[in-house]
């Protein structure tokens, strides 16, 4: 066991001297400090957003509207983490340990299979080591987040450390695909291009579950708006159009809903990239005590106005509604639990591919 620990330990110690040694992982550091500078230079007063020294005249924009606490929290939630983190640091973070597993594969493993190590703990410990590039990252990103939140924002959020589990999670999704087809192909460019276009994948799988269930959500509402109107129609004349248009209603809603379900059961499957960085939001907002839209807003007008998706009486506020309703319904362990199985399984995948490949 302790030779188990002191290999596995010497494996970290390596791959930390690795990123020292690339230019990229102190470019990325650099960059996570200046995005955080930015972030910091920017400011709210009882006039409106200040830029270091300047002051802009925002007045439906200031303090008294957008408390500092809260006007900091959502630049670190919104940019900080759906742009900066999500985006850029996690390309950043890809292309710098795209070599590990090629490097693994077509050279660097003759002297680790050299030592007592089997190959499939080795797999595993150096897919471990792969992630610390994007703990170091977002590590450092949240810590002078902290800092800029307690010196700028008059509030020192504990709260905001969740963005490094979570994120670190979700680069695991994306870096099991690298790691795998690295390690078949023996390719970095392979193994870049197929995690983006995974990931372009599972994005756009949820881009259209979101806009069927949006299309089904407005034919549950139409009806059940239909069906009220019929209840209060007193004679055959107006009861005939709106028998037909709740019969048209119910026809689009056996379209929409096979095709929903379909999308849905194949994206539990697979990662869920956008709902794990909506789950950090929702952190967020929760931490920072940032209020939710009021549904009293959302206005009584149709969702289309004219005619959207074949709706005529669903009104916006009651779609939003039941949207909002039924994402709730997703616990953690459907966003973050099946994203581990899928991830799981890919790596048991390649690691017994690493295991039988000849050396």
């Amino acid at each position: 066991m302790n030779m188990q620990w002191t290999q596995t330990i010497a494996l970290f110690v390596d791959a930390y001297r690795e990123l020292n040694a690339r230019k990229l992982f102190w470019i990325a550091l650099a960059l996570n400090a200046l995005v955080v500078g930015v972030i910091a230079s920017l400011g709210i007063n009882e006039n409106g957003i200040t830029v270091i020294i300047w002051e802009l005249d925002t007045r439906g924009l200031n303090s008294s509207i957008f408390p500092p606490e809260q006007f900091y929290h959502t630049l670190f939630a919104s940019f900080g983490v759906g742009f900066w983190l999500a985006w850029i640091s996690t390309i950043l973070a890809l292309l710098s340990t795209a070599t590990i597993f090629p490097e693994l594969v077509t050279g660097g493993v003759d002297t680790l299979v050299s030592k007592p190590i089997s190959r499939k703990r080795l797999y595993f410990t150096k897919f471990a080591t792969g992630l610390l590039f994007t703990f170091a990252q977002v590590m450092l990103f949240t810590t002078l987040s902290f800092f800029v939140l307690g010196i700028r924002g008059g509030v020192w959020s504990i709260g905001i450390f969740v963005a490094v589990p979570i994120m670190l999670v979700f680069y695991s999704y994306l870096f099991s695909v690298m790691a795998v087809v690295g390690s078949m192909t023996r390719s970095v460019i392979a193994s870049v291009i197929v995690t983006l276009l995974f990931w372009v994948f599972v994005w756009a799988l949820h881009a259209g579950e979101q806009f069927t269930l949006l299309g089904e959500t407005v034919q549950r509402v139409e009806i059940t708006a239909l069906e009220r109107r019929l209840e209060n129609a007193k004679t055959v004349d107006g009861r005939a159009p709106l028998e037909k248009d709740l019969e048209s209603a119910k026809a689009s809603l056996e379209v929409w809903r096979p095709i929903h379900i379909s999308l849905y059961t194949l994206k539990t499957a697979l990662p869920k990239v956008s709902e794990t960085i909506q789950l950090l939001n929702r952190s967020l907002r929760t931490a920072a005590d940032i209020p939710t839209p009021n549904e009293d807003d959302m206005g009584d007008e149709a969702v289309a106005g004219r005619n959207f998706l074949g709706a005529k009486y669903a009104k916006r506020k009651d779609v939003e509604t039941a949207v909002q309703a039924e994402m709730t319904t997703r616990p953690i362990w459907w966003v973050i639990g099946t994203s581990l199985l899928f991830e799981a399984g890919l790596l048991t995948l390649g690691a017994w591919r690493f295991s039988r490949r000849d050396f």
